[in-house]
């Protein structure tokens, strides 16, 4: 009996007042199928937002072929405040590792977001059925050194014979750039093939246990501790997850937060959401931090209390013993100089604390696959 499978996934954050998406806008992004099915469907979300979001016109394009997304039959419709809406089942086979490719045209501005494709797009009005169309690529966006945000959209799901088990990368800026998870997934899907999707749960400026304030805060998303519910445990067919919350979490230590992030906060909040992944049966796969004492050559923030508390958090990480895989991702990318760790040259993208294209995909490259997935 078919069932339905989610291959592709974002965490749900906060744009700032819609300048993100703007208004009478398509966007565009495409994803890789890890399943065949005979049938899509798209999940929206309006969790932030205080006015309805209007999708005036949205169309699904595979193999040649396409077909328009409905709910209830119509195709312009709205997503409620404060709820999450599920399309129509939409008739268009996907074959695995087939493309899928998703323009979406909405009339205002869209709060519920986020960034993690590279390759998305964005057009001015409605360019649904127009071909590549004018890239507009937001002012901040570029400013930030950032992708286009995908509003709105929260999951894609394929009707499916064989659903894929899924494997959720729970972390922050680095696993929201994709620039491991894509890799990581390529190298499961040609080990087990059709048996993995790898849904990318990060948000950029995300922590584990502080939500901070100011301008761009919103935009960091809820804390680990309260999404972790909407972005990990709900996600259907949850079989592992690959966490990678804590460099954010450090680089707010100071003396006024000395409260809420220290070593026994997060020992004790990675520990429940562990004991409770295991309780479900799901796998845990916890990454180390990485280095970030070269952030102070470029954006002046690493101050000796930081990289004294990201030292304590993976030292307890890596003896805690309570994980079914300790990636340690810190020894991957480290450069051990005589005042400590740096991420290596070469692997970052120049702020020293993102991977480039070549860090992550040697991130990727360096997970031993028959542990993370137990078929050791």
């Amino acid at each position: 009996m078919a069932e339905w499978s989610r291959i592709w996934q974002q965490a749900t954050t906060r744009s700032l007042g819609g300048i993100q998406t703007g208004s009478n806008r398509t966007v565009a992004y495409s994803v890789t199928s890890p399943v065949s099915g005979e049938a899509l469907r798209i999940r929206f979300t309006n969790i932030f937002g205080a006015v309805p979001y209007s999708i005036d016109d949205m169309v699904l394009f595979s193999g040649g072929a396409s077909v328009p997304v409905t709910v209830e039959g119509r195709r312009a419709f709205d997503i409620g405040v404060g709820s999450r809406v599920c399309s129509d089942a939409l008739p268009l086979p996907v074959e695995q590792g087939a493309s899928i490719e998703i323009r979406m045209h909405y009339l205002g501005p869209i709060v519920d977001c986020n960034m993690i494709e590279e390759g998305a797009t964005q057009l001015k009005g409605n360019q649904v059925q127009a071909g590549v169309g004018t890239m507009r690529k937001p002012f901040l966006a570029t400013l930030l050194g950032a992708y286009n945000a995908i509003p709105a959209i929260q999951a894609i799901e394929v009707l499916s014979e064989a659903p894929a088990k899924a494997i959720v990368a729970f972390g922050d800026s680095i696993t929201a750039l994709s620039r491991w998870t894509k890799p990581l997934a390529a190298r499961l899907a040609e080990a087990y093939p059709g048996e993995y999707a790898l849904l990318n749960a990060g948000i950029s400026g995300n922590c584990l246990l502080y939500e901070p304030g100011g301008f761009f805060g919103p935009v960091f998303g809820q804390k680990g501790t309260t999404r972790f519910k909407r972005d990990v445990l709900e996600v259907p067919g949850l079989d592992t997850v690959i966490y990678g919350l804590g460099v954010n979490d450090v680089s707010y230590c100071t003396e006024k937060t000395a409260g809420k992030i220290n070593l026994d906060a997060f020992k004790q909040a990675v520990t429940a959401q562990v004991d409770e992944l295991h309780a479900r049966g799901v796998r845990v796969a916890m990454q180390t931090i990485t280095p970030r004492l070269g952030v102070a050559l470029t954006m002046g923030r690493c101050y000796p209390e930081m990289e004294e508390q990201r030292l304590l958090f993976n030292e307890w990480l890596r003896s805690a013993g309570i994980f079914d895989y300790l990636f340690d991702a810190e020894a991957v990318v480290r450069d051990e100089r005589e005042d400590g760790y740096y991420y290596r040259e070469g692997l970052h993208q120049g702020d020293h604390l993102h991977p480039n294209e070549a860090g992550g995909k040697l991130l990727a490259d360096s997970f031993d696959l028959a542990k993370l997935t137990g078929k050791e």
